[in-house]
């Protein structure tokens, strides 16, 4: 009984460091995943500036042809 007993514990603890690895490795995942979305989320910022400044300078441009016409 005491053999069973044992081959229970080390199964356990066999599973316990499997489950623990287990974790590591969906931790580095999720970290992997959390640092792209960061990335995502600036080059999506970035873009969004860009289109930010594309937009006001369209604006610029109406005014301006706005101002030349009323001239004209």
């Amino acid at each position: 009984m005491t053999d069973e007993k044992k081959l229970h514990e080390t199964l356990k603890e066999k599973f316990d460091d499997f489950k623990a690895d287990v974790d590591v490795h969906k931790a580095e995942h999720q970290e992997k995943d959390a640092l792209k979305d960061v990335e995502k989320a600036a080059k999506h910022d970035v873009k969004s500036d860009v289109d930010l400044d594309k937009a006001a300078d369209n604006v610029d441009k109406a005014v301006e042809r706005e101002a030349e016409a009323k001239e004209g």
